[in-house]
Protein backbone atom coordinates (compact mmCIF):
# COMPACT_ATOMS: atom_id res chain seq x y z
CA UNK A 1 0.00 0.00 0.00
CA UNK A 2 1.38 3.77 -0.90
CA UNK A 3 2.56 5.49 2.04
CA UNK A 4 0.33 8.57 0.13
CA UNK A 5 -2.80 6.55 0.31
CA UNK A 6 -2.01 5.22 3.60
CA UNK A 7 -1.79 8.89 4.95
CA UNK A 8 -4.82 9.76 3.50
CA UNK A 9 -6.76 7.51 4.44
CA UNK A 10 -5.83 7.82 7.98
CA UNK A 11 -5.81 11.58 8.12
CA UNK A 12 -9.57 11.31 6.77
CA UNK A 13 -10.60 8.96 9.56
CA UNK A 14 -8.90 11.11 12.18
CA UNK A 15 -10.63 14.22 10.84
CA UNK A 16 -14.07 12.23 11.07
CA UNK A 17 -13.42 11.61 14.61
CA UNK A 18 -13.32 15.33 15.53
CA UNK A 19 -15.48 17.61 14.48
CA UNK A 20 -15.82 21.58 15.58
CA UNK A 21 -17.09 24.83 13.60
CA UNK A 22 -14.08 25.44 12.58
CA UNK A 23 -15.06 23.57 9.27
CA UNK A 24 -18.19 24.18 7.56
CA UNK A 25 -21.65 22.58 8.93
CA UNK A 26 -19.64 20.70 11.42
CA UNK A 27 -20.98 20.30 15.03
CA UNK A 28 -18.99 18.57 18.14
CA UNK A 29 -20.14 14.96 18.22
CA UNK A 30 -18.33 12.45 20.76
CA UNK A 31 -19.83 9.32 19.20
CA UNK A 32 -18.65 9.22 16.22
CA UNK A 33 -17.17 6.08 15.04
CA UNK A 34 -13.89 6.06 13.58
CA UNK A 35 -13.53 3.08 11.23
CA UNK A 36 -9.68 3.57 9.37
CA UNK A 37 -9.16 1.06 6.84
CA UNK A 38 -8.43 1.05 2.96
CA UNK A 39 -7.31 -1.31 0.23
CA UNK A 40 -4.64 -1.49 -2.03
CA UNK A 41 -4.95 -1.58 -5.39
CA UNK A 42 -2.20 -4.25 -6.26
CA UNK A 43 -3.50 -6.75 -4.06
CA UNK A 44 -7.25 -5.76 -4.04
CA UNK A 45 -8.77 -8.76 -2.19
CA UNK A 46 -6.61 -7.77 1.22
CA UNK A 47 -7.72 -5.22 3.11
CA UNK A 48 -5.33 -3.62 5.55
CA UNK A 49 -6.29 -1.47 8.95
CA UNK A 50 -4.09 1.44 9.42
CA UNK A 51 -2.28 1.76 12.88
CA UNK A 52 -4.67 3.88 15.03
CA UNK A 53 -6.66 1.85 17.92
CA UNK A 54 -9.98 2.62 19.02
CA UNK A 55 -8.31 3.96 21.85
CA UNK A 56 -6.52 6.72 20.15
CA UNK A 57 -9.12 7.25 17.82
CA UNK A 58 -11.69 8.12 21.25
CA UNK A 59 -8.97 9.89 22.48
CA UNK A 60 -8.95 12.08 19.33
CA UNK A 61 -12.23 12.54 19.90
CA UNK A 62 -12.40 13.66 23.51
CA UNK A 63 -9.12 16.44 23.03
CA UNK A 64 -10.89 18.24 19.83
CA UNK A 65 -14.60 17.35 21.99
CA UNK A 66 -12.96 19.47 24.47
CA UNK A 67 -10.39 21.74 23.36
CA UNK A 68 -12.59 22.89 19.94
CA UNK A 69 -16.08 22.40 20.89
CA UNK A 70 -16.48 22.98 24.68
CA UNK A 71 -13.40 25.84 25.13
CA UNK A 72 -14.10 27.10 21.46
CA UNK A 73 -17.28 27.07 20.41
CA UNK A 74 -19.11 27.82 24.08
CA UNK A 75 -16.57 29.63 26.24
CA UNK A 76 -14.82 31.46 24.73
CA UNK A 77 -17.74 33.37 22.90
CA UNK A 78 -18.54 34.64 26.52
CA UNK A 79 -15.10 35.92 26.36
CA UNK A 80 -15.33 37.62 23.08
CA UNK A 81 -18.79 38.96 24.35
CA UNK A 82 -17.22 40.47 27.20
CA UNK A 83 -14.62 42.67 24.77
CA UNK A 84 -17.46 43.23 22.25
CA UNK A 85 -19.75 45.06 24.98
CA UNK A 86 -17.11 46.51 26.82
CA UNK A 87 -17.78 44.85 30.07
CA UNK A 88 -14.57 44.58 31.73
CA UNK A 89 -15.52 43.37 35.03
CA UNK A 90 -17.04 40.35 33.28
CA UNK A 91 -13.94 39.98 31.11
CA UNK A 92 -11.34 39.93 34.10
CA UNK A 93 -13.49 37.58 35.64
CA UNK A 94 -11.53 34.74 32.97
CA UNK A 95 -8.36 34.95 34.00
CA UNK A 96 -6.72 33.36 37.18
CA UNK A 97 -5.78 35.91 40.25
CA UNK A 98 -2.22 35.23 39.80
CA UNK A 99 -2.51 35.72 36.00
CA UNK A 100 0.87 36.00 34.21
CA UNK A 101 0.47 38.11 30.91
CA UNK A 102 2.27 39.76 28.08
CA UNK A 103 1.54 42.34 25.35
CA UNK A 104 3.74 43.53 22.63
CA UNK A 105 4.89 46.99 23.20
CA UNK A 106 3.10 48.79 20.72
CA UNK A 107 5.31 51.46 19.69
CA UNK A 108 8.09 48.66 18.63
CA UNK A 109 6.11 47.36 16.01
CA UNK A 110 7.25 47.35 12.26
CA UNK A 111 6.04 49.80 10.64
CA UNK A 112 4.99 49.67 6.86
CA UNK A 113 3.40 52.79 5.42
CA UNK A 114 2.13 53.21 1.98
CA UNK A 115 -0.19 55.93 0.12
CA UNK A 116 -3.42 53.81 1.06
CA UNK A 117 -2.45 52.38 4.10
CA UNK A 118 -0.47 52.48 7.22
CA UNK A 119 0.37 48.51 9.06
CA UNK A 120 2.11 47.44 12.27
CA UNK A 121 3.45 44.10 12.68
CA UNK A 122 5.19 42.23 15.59
CA UNK A 123 6.31 38.61 15.70
CA UNK A 124 7.74 36.49 18.13
CA UNK A 125 11.10 38.22 18.73
CA UNK A 126 9.25 41.80 18.98
CA UNK A 127 9.54 43.59 22.64
CA UNK A 128 6.94 42.63 25.19
CA UNK A 129 5.43 44.08 28.57
CA UNK A 130 5.04 41.35 31.07
CA UNK A 131 1.58 42.25 32.76
CA UNK A 132 -0.42 40.58 35.98
CA UNK A 133 -3.89 40.59 35.57
CA UNK A 134 -5.51 43.78 36.31
CA UNK A 135 -2.64 45.18 33.67
CA UNK A 136 -3.51 43.01 31.06
CA UNK A 137 -7.53 43.46 31.37
CA UNK A 138 -6.41 47.54 30.87
CA UNK A 139 -3.92 46.63 28.06
CA UNK A 140 -6.85 44.30 25.85
CA UNK A 141 -9.31 47.35 27.01
CA UNK A 142 -6.77 50.43 25.40
CA UNK A 143 -6.98 48.23 22.20
CA UNK A 144 -10.64 47.65 22.55
CA UNK A 145 -10.78 51.23 22.58
CA UNK A 146 -8.99 52.37 19.82
CA UNK A 147 -12.49 51.62 17.93
CA UNK A 148 -14.95 53.79 17.80
CA UNK A 149 -17.24 51.80 16.22
CA UNK A 150 -16.21 47.67 16.25
CA UNK A 151 -17.78 46.00 13.74
CA UNK A 152 -16.16 42.12 14.00
CA UNK A 153 -14.16 40.78 17.35
CA UNK A 154 -13.14 37.19 17.87
CA UNK A 155 -11.60 35.40 20.68
CA UNK A 156 -10.82 31.83 19.36
CA UNK A 157 -9.05 28.73 19.98
CA UNK A 158 -6.37 28.17 17.61
CA UNK A 159 -4.28 24.77 19.09
CA UNK A 160 -5.34 23.41 22.33
CA UNK A 161 -3.39 20.05 23.82
CA UNK A 162 -3.22 18.69 27.64
CA UNK A 163 0.00 19.51 29.04
CA UNK A 164 0.49 16.09 30.17
CA UNK A 165 -1.01 13.52 27.48
CA UNK A 166 -4.45 12.34 28.44
CA UNK A 167 -4.97 13.99 31.49
CA UNK A 168 -7.64 16.72 30.70
CA UNK A 169 -8.09 17.42 34.49
CA UNK A 170 -4.94 19.07 34.37
CA UNK A 171 -3.64 22.53 32.86
CA UNK A 172 -3.62 22.90 28.96
CA UNK A 173 -1.61 24.47 26.48
CA UNK A 174 -2.48 26.03 23.04
CA UNK A 175 -2.68 29.51 21.27
CA UNK A 176 -5.90 31.82 20.78
CA UNK A 177 -6.66 34.37 18.36
CA UNK A 178 -7.72 37.87 19.33
CA UNK A 179 -9.10 39.95 16.20
CA UNK A 180 -10.92 43.42 16.17
CA UNK A 181 -11.93 45.70 13.51
CA UNK A 182 -14.27 48.46 12.53
CA UNK A 183 -13.72 52.10 12.57
CA UNK A 184 -11.14 54.00 15.01
CA UNK A 185 -11.62 57.37 16.55
CA UNK A 186 -10.67 59.28 13.26
CA UNK A 187 -12.80 57.09 11.18
CA UNK A 188 -10.47 54.98 9.40
CA UNK A 189 -11.10 51.82 8.61
CA UNK A 190 -8.72 49.59 10.74
CA UNK A 191 -8.08 45.68 12.51
CA UNK A 192 -5.88 44.52 14.92
CA UNK A 193 -5.26 40.73 15.16
CA UNK A 194 -3.27 39.10 18.01
CA UNK A 195 -1.78 35.58 18.35
CA UNK A 196 -1.52 33.81 21.83
CA UNK A 197 0.36 31.36 23.49
CA UNK A 198 -1.64 30.44 26.25
CA UNK A 199 -1.96 27.98 29.14
CA UNK A 200 -5.68 26.59 30.37
CA UNK A 201 -6.85 25.55 33.47
CA UNK A 202 -8.16 22.22 33.40
CA UNK A 203 -11.44 21.98 30.52
CA UNK A 204 -14.23 20.00 31.43
CA UNK A 205 -18.01 19.96 30.30
CA UNK A 206 -18.32 22.95 33.25
CA UNK A 207 -15.67 25.19 31.84
CA UNK A 208 -18.03 27.64 29.93
CA UNK A 209 -19.86 28.13 33.07
CA UNK A 210 -16.38 28.97 35.19
CA UNK A 211 -14.18 31.79 35.74
CA UNK A 212 -10.23 31.79 36.16
CA UNK A 213 -8.88 28.78 33.90
CA UNK A 214 -7.10 31.29 31.83
CA UNK A 215 -3.33 31.05 33.70
CA UNK A 216 -1.21 32.99 31.41
CA UNK A 217 -0.80 33.96 27.59
CA UNK A 218 1.86 35.59 25.56
CA UNK A 219 1.71 36.68 21.87
CA UNK A 220 3.96 35.64 19.20
CA UNK A 221 2.27 37.69 16.14
CA UNK A 222 0.27 40.65 15.52
CA UNK A 223 -1.02 42.83 12.91
CA UNK A 224 -2.44 46.31 12.87
CA UNK A 225 -3.62 48.39 9.99
CA UNK A 226 -5.81 51.12 9.18
CA UNK A 227 -6.77 53.32 5.83
CA UNK A 228 -9.15 56.07 5.03
CA UNK A 229 -11.89 53.41 3.52
CA UNK A 230 -11.79 49.93 2.55
CA UNK A 231 -9.69 48.76 0.10
CA UNK A 232 -11.83 47.26 -2.02
CA UNK A 233 -15.92 47.72 -2.88
CA UNK A 234 -18.64 45.33 -3.74
CA UNK A 235 -19.94 47.14 -6.80
CA UNK A 236 -21.91 44.46 -8.41
CA UNK A 237 -25.24 46.22 -8.33
CA UNK A 238 -23.44 49.20 -9.91
CA UNK A 239 -22.37 46.86 -12.85
CA UNK A 240 -25.57 45.60 -14.69
CA UNK A 241 -24.27 42.20 -13.57
CA UNK A 242 -26.66 40.09 -11.08
CA UNK A 243 -26.66 37.10 -9.53
CA UNK A 244 -30.67 35.97 -10.24
CA UNK A 245 -30.21 32.83 -12.32
CA UNK A 246 -27.27 31.57 -11.00
CA UNK A 247 -27.35 28.36 -8.88
CA UNK A 248 -28.45 29.07 -5.46
CA UNK A 249 -27.72 25.78 -3.31
CA UNK A 250 -30.56 26.84 -0.84
CA UNK A 251 -32.98 27.01 -3.37
CA UNK A 252 -32.39 24.36 -5.69
CA UNK A 253 -34.10 20.69 -5.12
CA UNK A 254 -31.95 18.18 -4.74
CA UNK A 255 -33.11 14.08 -4.39
CA UNK A 256 -32.74 13.37 -1.20
CA UNK A 257 -29.03 11.50 -0.30
CA UNK A 258 -27.70 14.27 -3.01
CA UNK A 259 -24.53 16.14 -2.22
CA UNK A 260 -24.98 19.83 -2.89
CA UNK A 261 -22.15 20.71 -5.62
CA UNK A 262 -19.74 22.77 -3.91
CA UNK A 263 -18.55 24.26 -7.27
CA UNK A 264 -21.50 25.79 -9.86
CA UNK A 265 -19.86 27.83 -12.27
CA UNK A 266 -16.96 29.96 -12.93
CA UNK A 267 -16.36 33.91 -14.77
CA UNK A 268 -13.99 34.36 -17.71
CA UNK A 269 -12.67 37.71 -18.36
CA UNK A 270 -12.61 38.55 -22.23
CA UNK A 271 -12.55 41.07 -24.57
CA UNK A 272 -14.99 39.31 -27.06
CA UNK A 273 -15.05 41.92 -29.93
CA UNK A 274 -11.84 43.59 -28.92
CA UNK A 275 -13.18 47.76 -28.31
CA UNK A 276 -10.82 47.43 -25.52
CA UNK A 277 -13.12 46.97 -23.18
CA UNK A 278 -13.76 43.79 -20.27
CA UNK A 279 -16.22 41.20 -21.42
CA UNK A 280 -17.24 38.13 -19.06
CA UNK A 281 -18.28 34.83 -19.59
CA UNK A 282 -20.05 33.24 -16.59
CA UNK A 283 -20.89 30.05 -16.36
CA UNK A 284 -23.53 28.12 -14.05
CA UNK A 285 -25.01 24.79 -13.43
CA UNK A 286 -28.36 27.04 -14.56
CA UNK A 287 -27.06 28.38 -17.21
CA UNK A 288 -25.14 30.85 -19.23
CA UNK A 289 -24.26 34.14 -19.24
CA UNK A 290 -22.56 36.72 -21.59
CA UNK A 291 -21.97 40.51 -20.59
CA UNK A 292 -20.40 42.93 -22.70
CA UNK A 293 -18.79 45.73 -20.94
CA UNK A 294 -19.22 49.71 -22.11
CA UNK A 295 -15.98 51.21 -21.38
CA UNK A 296 -17.55 52.76 -18.11
CA UNK A 297 -17.66 50.16 -15.41
CA UNK A 298 -20.97 49.18 -16.57
CA UNK A 299 -22.23 45.53 -18.40
CA UNK A 300 -25.09 44.74 -20.58
CA UNK A 301 -26.12 40.90 -20.92
CA UNK A 302 -26.05 39.95 -24.50
CA UNK A 303 -25.59 36.34 -24.26
CA UNK A 304 -28.61 35.62 -27.28
CA UNK A 305 -26.86 38.44 -29.18
CA UNK A 306 -23.38 37.00 -29.21
CA UNK A 307 -24.71 33.43 -30.06
CA UNK A 308 -24.67 31.72 -26.69
CA UNK A 309 -27.24 29.66 -25.24
CA UNK A 310 -28.61 30.89 -22.39
CA UNK A 311 -29.59 26.88 -21.56
CA UNK A 312 -25.91 25.64 -21.55
CA UNK A 313 -25.26 24.28 -18.16
CA UNK A 314 -21.51 23.77 -18.14
CA UNK A 315 -19.01 25.23 -15.13
CA UNK A 316 -15.85 24.35 -17.15
CA UNK A 317 -14.58 26.59 -19.63
CA UNK A 318 -11.77 28.69 -21.21
CA UNK A 319 -11.20 31.61 -23.25
CA UNK A 320 -8.19 31.93 -26.03
CA UNK A 321 -7.45 32.79 -29.65
CA UNK A 322 -7.20 29.12 -30.59
CA UNK A 323 -6.89 29.64 -34.61
CA UNK A 324 -4.47 32.63 -34.60
CA UNK A 325 -6.98 35.55 -35.65
CA UNK A 326 -6.54 37.86 -33.40
CA UNK A 327 -10.10 37.20 -31.91
CA UNK A 328 -11.14 35.12 -28.43
CA UNK A 329 -12.59 32.11 -28.96
CA UNK A 330 -14.11 29.70 -26.13
CA UNK A 331 -14.64 25.70 -24.85
CA UNK A 332 -17.42 25.48 -22.56
CA UNK A 333 -18.10 22.03 -21.43
CA UNK A 334 -17.38 19.63 -24.53
CA UNK A 335 -17.97 22.31 -27.33
CA UNK A 336 -15.69 24.65 -28.99
CA UNK A 337 -16.87 28.17 -30.31
CA UNK A 338 -15.10 30.46 -32.66
CA UNK A 339 -15.33 33.97 -32.17
CA UNK A 340 -16.44 34.93 -36.18
CA UNK A 341 -14.57 38.78 -36.20
CA UNK A 342 -15.63 40.13 -33.19
CA UNK A 343 -19.53 39.78 -34.06
CA UNK A 344 -20.79 36.41 -32.85
CA UNK A 345 -19.75 32.49 -31.61
CA UNK A 346 -20.34 29.80 -33.47
CA UNK A 347 -20.44 26.39 -32.21
CA UNK A 348 -18.32 24.23 -33.93
CA UNK A 349 -19.34 20.91 -35.37
CA UNK A 350 -18.33 17.45 -34.91
CA UNK A 351 -16.37 17.58 -38.04
CA UNK A 352 -15.01 20.61 -37.37
CA UNK A 353 -13.75 20.07 -33.84
CA UNK A 354 -13.32 16.66 -33.32
CA UNK A 355 -11.94 16.01 -29.79
CA UNK A 356 -13.99 14.00 -27.07
CA UNK A 357 -13.84 16.87 -24.12
CA UNK A 358 -14.27 15.61 -20.80
CA UNK A 359 -17.70 15.41 -19.02
CA UNK A 360 -16.16 15.23 -15.60
CA UNK A 361 -12.95 17.47 -14.76
CA UNK A 362 -11.43 20.05 -12.57
CA UNK A 363 -10.27 23.11 -15.27
CA UNK A 364 -8.50 23.85 -18.39
CA UNK A 365 -5.47 25.65 -18.95
CA UNK A 366 -4.09 27.10 -21.85
CA UNK A 367 -0.22 26.82 -23.33
CA UNK A 368 2.25 26.81 -26.03
CA UNK A 369 4.15 23.99 -24.63
CA UNK A 370 6.02 23.48 -27.90
CA UNK A 371 6.45 26.94 -28.75
CA UNK A 372 4.93 26.62 -31.99
CA UNK A 373 3.05 29.72 -32.12
CA UNK A 374 -0.64 27.87 -31.77
CA UNK A 375 -2.28 27.88 -27.98
CA UNK A 376 -2.50 24.03 -26.78
CA UNK A 377 -4.80 23.29 -23.88
CA UNK A 378 -4.90 20.93 -21.25
CA UNK A 379 -7.73 19.11 -19.55
CA UNK A 380 -6.77 19.32 -15.74
CA UNK A 381 -8.02 16.33 -13.08
CA UNK A 382 -10.40 14.41 -16.01
CA UNK A 383 -12.21 11.78 -13.97
CA UNK A 384 -11.65 8.54 -16.03
CA UNK A 385 -13.27 6.22 -13.77
CA UNK A 386 -16.77 6.96 -12.27
CA UNK A 387 -17.01 6.34 -8.46
CA UNK A 388 -13.60 5.62 -8.33
CA UNK A 389 -11.57 8.48 -5.28
CA UNK A 390 -8.59 9.39 -7.22
CA UNK A 391 -8.04 11.72 -3.94
CA UNK A 392 -7.11 8.37 -1.90
CA UNK A 393 -5.83 6.05 -4.67
CA UNK A 394 -3.91 6.97 -7.73
CA UNK A 395 -5.24 3.86 -9.44
CA UNK A 396 -8.15 1.99 -8.16
CA UNK A 397 -8.18 -1.99 -9.32
CA UNK A 398 -5.42 -1.32 -11.90
CA UNK A 399 -7.06 1.39 -13.07
CA UNK A 400 -6.39 5.15 -13.06
CA UNK A 401 -8.75 7.21 -11.07
CA UNK A 402 -8.00 10.58 -12.72
CA UNK A 403 -5.54 12.11 -15.13
CA UNK A 404 -4.57 15.22 -17.19
CA UNK A 405 -5.21 15.49 -20.97
CA UNK A 406 -2.59 17.48 -22.98
CA UNK A 407 -3.87 17.90 -26.94
CA UNK A 408 -1.35 19.66 -29.31
CA UNK A 409 -3.08 22.68 -31.44
CA UNK A 410 -2.55 21.55 -35.11
CA UNK A 411 -4.23 24.34 -36.25
CA UNK A 412 -7.47 24.95 -37.92
CA UNK A 413 -9.37 23.71 -34.75
CA UNK A 414 -7.65 20.05 -35.04
CA UNK A 415 -6.20 19.01 -31.96
CA UNK A 416 -3.82 15.83 -31.59
CA UNK A 417 -3.61 14.25 -27.32
CA UNK A 418 0.07 14.18 -26.96
CA UNK A 419 -0.26 13.09 -23.26
CA UNK A 420 1.24 9.96 -23.57
CA UNK A 421 3.83 11.28 -25.58
CA UNK A 422 4.74 13.94 -23.50
CA UNK A 423 4.27 12.34 -20.06
CA UNK A 424 2.24 14.99 -18.41
CA UNK A 425 -1.17 12.28 -17.45
CA UNK A 426 0.00 13.84 -13.96
CA UNK A 427 0.27 11.05 -10.73
CA UNK A 428 -3.34 10.75 -10.99
CA UNK A 429 -4.90 12.45 -7.54
CA UNK A 430 -7.25 14.47 -8.54
CA UNK A 431 -6.11 18.03 -9.73
CA UNK A 432 -8.21 20.46 -9.44
CA UNK A 433 -6.35 23.67 -11.23
CA UNK A 434 -3.00 23.72 -13.30
CA UNK A 435 -0.95 26.68 -13.45
CA UNK A 436 2.03 26.83 -17.10
CA UNK A 437 5.55 28.92 -16.10
CA UNK A 438 9.01 28.74 -16.93
CA UNK A 439 10.22 27.12 -13.23
CA UNK A 440 13.87 27.29 -14.12
CA UNK A 441 14.95 29.46 -16.62
CA UNK A 442 15.33 27.89 -19.56
CA UNK A 443 12.37 29.49 -21.67
CA UNK A 444 10.14 26.31 -22.01
CA UNK A 445 7.06 26.31 -20.54
CA UNK A 446 6.81 23.54 -17.33
CA UNK A 447 3.62 22.66 -15.66
CA UNK A 448 2.27 21.88 -11.88
CA UNK A 449 -1.32 21.30 -10.48
CA UNK A 450 -3.51 21.89 -7.32
CA UNK A 451 -4.22 18.49 -6.36
CA UNK A 452 -7.68 18.17 -4.28
CA UNK A 453 -6.27 15.75 -2.28
CA UNK A 454 -2.78 13.79 -3.38
CA UNK A 455 0.70 15.11 -4.46
CA UNK A 456 0.62 18.26 -6.57
CA UNK A 457 2.23 17.21 -9.84
CA UNK A 458 4.92 19.06 -11.01
CA UNK A 459 6.45 18.37 -14.88
CA UNK A 460 9.61 20.29 -16.14
CA UNK A 461 9.70 20.92 -20.03
CA UNK A 462 12.53 18.99 -21.74
CA UNK A 463 12.20 21.21 -24.85
CA UNK A 464 11.22 18.18 -27.35
CA UNK A 465 7.44 17.66 -26.60
CA UNK A 466 8.47 15.53 -23.32
CA UNK A 467 7.93 16.46 -19.47
CA UNK A 468 10.09 15.12 -16.42
CA UNK A 469 8.68 14.82 -13.86
CA UNK A 470 10.14 16.86 -10.68
CA UNK A 471 10.15 17.00 -6.73
CA UNK A 472 8.59 19.49 -4.71
CA UNK A 473 9.19 20.16 -1.27
CA UNK A 474 8.05 18.70 1.80
CA UNK A 475 6.93 15.58 2.45
CA UNK A 476 3.46 15.29 0.48
CA UNK A 477 1.93 18.70 0.15
CA UNK A 478 -1.98 18.15 -1.45
CA UNK A 479 -5.12 19.02 0.04
CA UNK A 480 -4.87 22.02 -2.85
CA UNK A 481 -7.86 23.93 -4.74
CA UNK A 482 -6.16 26.34 -6.60
CA UNK A 483 -2.72 27.57 -7.64
CA UNK A 484 -1.31 31.35 -8.87
CA UNK A 485 2.42 32.18 -9.59
CA UNK A 486 4.10 35.27 -8.74
CA UNK A 487 7.17 36.76 -8.78
CA UNK A 488 7.37 37.74 -4.91
CA UNK A 489 10.74 39.42 -5.13
CA UNK A 490 10.95 40.35 -8.88
CA UNK A 491 14.34 38.03 -9.19
CA UNK A 492 12.95 36.77 -12.94
CA UNK A 493 11.31 33.18 -11.72
CA UNK A 494 7.53 32.71 -10.59
CA UNK A 495 6.85 31.26 -6.97
CA UNK A 496 3.71 29.04 -7.14
CA UNK A 497 0.73 30.07 -4.07
CA UNK A 498 -1.29 26.99 -3.31
CA UNK A 499 -4.62 27.52 -1.81
CA UNK A 500 -5.23 24.33 0.46
CA UNK A 501 -7.48 23.48 2.77
CA UNK A 502 -6.68 24.88 6.47
CA UNK A 503 -8.81 23.75 9.23
CA UNK A 504 -8.02 24.80 12.68
CA UNK A 505 -9.68 21.86 14.15
CA UNK A 506 -7.80 19.34 12.13
CA UNK A 507 -4.14 21.05 13.17
CA UNK A 508 -5.13 20.73 16.53
CA UNK A 509 -6.12 16.65 16.18
CA UNK A 510 -2.76 16.42 14.31
CA UNK A 511 -0.96 18.02 17.19
CA UNK A 512 -2.88 15.86 19.26
CA UNK A 513 -1.49 12.73 18.08
CA UNK A 514 0.41 10.41 20.37
CA UNK A 515 3.74 10.23 20.44
CA UNK A 516 5.27 7.59 19.07
CA UNK A 517 1.80 6.33 16.80
CA UNK A 518 3.16 5.92 13.68
CA UNK A 519 6.79 4.48 14.68
CA UNK A 520 6.03 1.06 13.10
CA UNK A 521 5.71 2.55 9.81
CA UNK A 522 8.79 3.04 7.36
CA UNK A 523 8.08 6.75 6.73
CA UNK A 524 7.41 9.84 8.99
CA UNK A 525 3.78 9.78 8.63
CA UNK A 526 3.84 12.24 11.49
CA UNK A 527 5.72 14.86 9.66
CA UNK A 528 3.13 14.60 6.23
CA UNK A 529 0.33 14.44 8.62
CA UNK A 530 1.24 18.36 10.18
CA UNK A 531 1.91 19.16 6.84
CA UNK A 532 -1.68 18.50 5.71
CA UNK A 533 -2.66 20.90 7.86
CA UNK A 534 0.04 24.03 7.47
CA UNK A 535 -2.65 25.46 5.19
CA UNK A 536 -1.80 27.75 2.31
CA UNK A 537 1.96 27.13 1.26
CA UNK A 538 4.14 29.74 -1.14
CA UNK A 539 6.92 27.96 -2.50
CA UNK A 540 10.02 30.53 -3.51
CA UNK A 541 11.90 29.52 -6.16
CA UNK A 542 15.42 29.15 -6.40
CA UNK A 543 16.27 29.75 -9.72
CA UNK A 544 16.87 26.46 -10.82
CA UNK A 545 12.97 24.87 -11.05
CA UNK A 546 13.63 23.90 -7.14
CA UNK A 547 11.79 25.79 -4.28
CA UNK A 548 11.59 26.39 -0.46
CA UNK A 549 8.34 26.17 1.63
CA UNK A 550 8.00 29.77 2.96
CA UNK A 551 3.89 30.31 3.49
CA UNK A 552 4.37 30.01 7.50
CA UNK A 553 7.29 32.17 7.82
CA UNK A 554 5.71 35.19 5.63
CA UNK A 555 2.33 34.62 7.22
CA UNK A 556 -0.01 33.55 4.51
CA UNK A 557 -0.89 30.08 5.42
CA UNK A 558 -3.85 29.97 8.04
CA UNK A 559 -6.56 31.85 5.78
CA UNK A 560 -8.89 29.40 6.31
CA UNK A 561 -10.32 27.13 3.28
CA UNK A 562 -8.96 28.32 0.02
CA UNK A 563 -9.58 28.26 -3.37
CA UNK A 564 -8.69 30.06 -6.63
CA UNK A 565 -5.78 32.16 -5.76
CA UNK A 566 -4.54 35.07 -7.73
CA UNK A 567 -1.80 37.63 -7.97
CA UNK A 568 -2.08 41.18 -9.12
CA UNK A 569 -0.09 44.55 -8.30
CA UNK A 570 -3.13 46.00 -6.97
CA UNK A 571 -1.01 49.36 -5.84
CA UNK A 572 1.51 49.96 -8.72
CA UNK A 573 4.72 49.50 -6.66
CA UNK A 574 6.14 46.84 -9.06
CA UNK A 575 5.39 44.08 -6.21
CA UNK A 576 2.87 41.40 -6.94
CA UNK A 577 -0.17 41.09 -4.15
CA UNK A 578 -1.70 37.66 -3.99
CA UNK A 579 -4.99 36.40 -2.76
CA UNK A 580 -7.23 33.64 -1.81
CA UNK A 581 -10.72 33.39 -1.43
CA UNK A 582 -11.80 31.59 1.02
CA UNK A 583 -14.69 29.73 2.32
CA UNK A 584 -17.31 26.76 1.88
CA UNK A 585 -20.92 25.73 1.79
CA UNK A 586 -22.95 27.91 3.65
CA UNK A 587 -24.20 26.35 6.77
CA UNK A 588 -27.11 28.13 7.31
CA UNK A 589 -29.62 29.63 4.32
CA UNK A 590 -29.41 33.32 5.39
CA UNK A 591 -25.57 33.31 4.45
CA UNK A 592 -23.93 32.99 0.64
CA UNK A 593 -21.75 30.36 0.25
CA UNK A 594 -18.22 31.12 0.56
Amino acid sequence: MSTSRLLIVCFLGILISGCNSDDPGNKSNTNSEVIITSQDSSTPEQTESLAISEEDAKYLQDVEHFGGFVLGDLAFPKINQAIEKEHWERFSTFFAPDFEGQLFVWENGKESDFDFAHFKNWNSESPKDSLNKSEFVAAIRELRERFQTLERSGFKVMQMMPESHGKFDEPWQGSFKLSLSGKDAQGKVAFISLKFNCRIAAISEDTPDLKEYILSCSPYEGKYGNSNDYLMQDITNQTGMTTLGLRDNWKHDYPEGQMRPFVTGGIFANDFNQDGNTDFLLTDLDGLFFYVGDGTGKFEEQTMQVGLQRFIKEPVAVVADFNNDTFEDLIIGQAMYVNESGKKFRKLTEEEFDVPLAKQLGSITLVDFDKDGLLDFMEVGVVVKEGAHGWINAETDGERASENRLWRNLGNFKFENVTESSGTIGLGTGAFSAVWFDANGDSWPDYMTACEFGQNDYFLNNGDGTFTLAELPGSHGGFSMGITVADIDNDGFGDPYLANMYSKAGERIVGNIRSGLYDDFEHDIQTQLEEFVSGNELYHNQGDGTFVRIGRDVGVNDVGWAYGTGAIDLNGDGYQEIYAPVGFQSVTEDKSDG
